[in-house]
């Protein structure tokens, strides 16, 4: 344990030392080619670049050194692909299947690599040697590997308790955590990993926007039972979301940076509505107090990730490790919400059902004691016939024995029963038992 203690430690070494040999020019006017970078006056990098979007190109210099070893030179931002690295004026391969923009170099002579982005000018660069980048590669890969495996496996229970619930929070929240994801894979530089085209890459993380706004209010909106509290509300995000849709489009076709920073503030606004909301509604359930942690997961990593940073401006530092480990917590938290949600409400519809059942039990014993009060109030408007055979019926006598005791013939006694039946709304012998047992 204490040997592996020390390698690590050495591996953080080594990182900090390297990330102190890179140094940096800012070329405002973007004209600069190889040559002329060269003669620039360099800075030392001592913070990662993080600036609000611009024109301007930089430009990284790694200083030639004595050292024999292999080095990787590597721009943590997936979006940095727009780049090239050259030495001795010679531009040099970029690593295949590497998630982010990477070069591998030697340290005999100079290397200067040129970046410009159309978006903000976020670039977290590292210098390492070859056998840690491959090391904490591994690492990365693996924790990766746990984490998007999990939330597969959540994917799918959402599927299934959808189809066995029929509740529709879960598939939206199956569509909702399958965006999200998307949205690390993306951040995460996994698409780069496969070597996929940079365009296509753009436009895939540019249409998930859409869907990111569109399941997020979907699922939102039904696990809040927002309608009963706050039926207005539903205008209101469809308004943002059609927005999200509108830049959605703007951007793809103009690819103005202000469009895209707009686009990432709806998305920011539509998040917050629906977390203020379940601020609001916290002390309803214990699912929404679940929902509430997990969406400031998701708040906390979009405004600094997606907001802040086209500003230049960062509150804490989004580490892919970081990410995960909120990602994580966010998506179990999330998770646990929807199916403790599903617990309450079937605990809830079975109460309510329970209450229905017994409210129509006293119910139909009301009106059945209303309906027999009516007919024996009904009795006394029979003749004293009528009233001598509805005894006769009483004590069990068939018609037959009816018409020999009252001395007249059955079809008489048929008469008065049609009529003694017509008086009292009744259809059955059984029915007059019941209204004499009343009396």
């Amino acid at each position: 344990m204490k040997c592996r203690i020390l390698v690590l430690f050495i591996l953080f070494s080594l990182a900090a030392f390297s990330q102190s040999e890179i140094y940096y020019y800012k070329d405002y006017d973007a004209n600069l080619d190889v040559l002329e970078a060269e003669d620039k006056v360099f800075k030392l990098l001592e913070y990662n670049i993080l600036e609000k979007q611009s024109d301007a190109v930089y430009w990284f210099k790694i200083p030639a050194s004595n050292s024999k070893e292999n080095y990787i030179f590597r721009i943590k931002n997936y979006r940095a692909n727009n780049s090239i690295a050259y030495q001795n004026r010679r531009p040099l391969e970029k690593i295949k299947n590497s998630r982010f923009t990477s070069y591998k170099i030697q340290r005999d002579y100079p290397v200067f690599i040129k970046v410009s982005s159309e978006y903000s000018a976020y670039y977290p660069v590292e210098l390492k040697l070859e056998e840690e980048y491959h090391f904490d590669e591994s690492v990365q890969i693996l924790i990766n590997s746990f984490y998007y495996g999990a939330a597969f496996l959540i994917i799918i229970f959402s599927v299934v308790y959808y189809f066995f619930f029929k509740d529709n929070s879960f598939i939206h929240h199956c569509f909702l955590l399958s965006s999200l994801v998307f949205a690390f894979l993306a951040s995460d530089g996994m698409f780069n990993f496969f070597n996929i085209d940079g365009t296509i890459i753009d436009n895939l993380i540019l249409f998930n926007y859409f869907f990111l706004g569109f399941f997020s209010f979907k699922f939102a909106h039904n696990f809040l039972l927002v309608d009963n509290y706050y039926p207005n509300l539903k205008k209101y995000s469809q308004v943002i979301l059609a927005n999200i849709f509108l830049f959605v489009g703007l951007f793809y076709f103009f690819r103005k940076s202000e469009l895209f920073v707009i686009l990432n503030i709806l998305t920011f606004v539509l998040f917050l509505t629906y977390w203020i909301l379940s601020v609001l509604l916290i002390k309803k359930s214990g699912h929404i107090k679940l929902f509430t942690i997990a969406f400031v997961i998701i708040l906390f990593n979009g405004i600094n990730f997606t907001v802040l940073k086209n500003f230049g401006i960062s509150f804490f530092d989004n580490a892919p490790f970081n990410m995960k480990i909120g990602g994580l917590v966010q998506v179990v938290t999330l998770s646990f919400a929807v199916v403790y949600r599903e617990k309450t409400l079937r605990k809830r519809n079975s109460y309510m059902r329970t209450e229905i059942i017994n409210f129509n039990k006293e119910i139909e014993l009301l009106n059945n004691n209303l309906d027999n009060d009516s007919k024996i109030k009904d009795i006394e408007n029979l003749s004293i016939r009528e009233r001598e055979i509805f005894d006769l019926i009483v004590v069990g006598k068939s018609n037959k024995e009816i018409a020999l005791e009252v001395n007249v013939s059955i079809n008489t006694v048929k008469f008065h029963v049609k009529n003694i039946y017509g008086k009292l709304n009744i259809k059955s012998r059984k029915e007059v038992l019941t209204i004499d047992k009343n009396q």
